[in-house]
């Protein structure tokens, strides 16, 4: 299932599960994803859903901006609509987000832990 993750400096701040629906990202409470940001409109923008069929190769998330003041950016890029890939950085007013698809991560090859000869300092490396 694919995660949308609101990060500062790298370091996780919340997590939301996607499932497949649209969600509402904004300012106003009656958004799934509320942000507590002034540059973020009150209904600033859609994650959609959308399924695949005989257009589309496969199935995924567009982001979708609902007109907002100060617009959509997906890896700094000013966007209208535009699909959404692992990881990308999605960012609504300051507020950013990675987009993580667990299909497409690999767990395996971060999870891996080794001791270094520092006692009590152990690290992880990619392969």
């Amino acid at each position: 299932m694919p995660i949308l993750m609101q990060i500062t400096n790298d370091i996780v701040q919340k997590q939301f599960s996607l499932s497949e629906t649209t969600l509402s990202i904004g300012r106003g409470i009656a958004n799934d994803i509320q942000l507590d940001d002034k540059t973020v409109s009150a209904h600033h923008a859609w994650l959609e859903w959308h399924p695949a069929d005989d257009e589309r190769a496969h199935s995924g998330y567009r982001l979708i901006d609902l007109k907002s003041t100060n617009g959509c950016f997906i890896n700094e890029e000013k966007v209208l609509e535009q699909d959404v890939r692992h990881n990308d950085i999605v960012r609504i007013g300051f507020i950013a987000f990675r987009f993580v698809d667990e299909d497409k991560h690999r767990f395996a090859a971060t999870s891996k832990v080794h001791k270094s000869w520092i006692p009590g300092v152990y690290y992880t490396k990619g392969e």
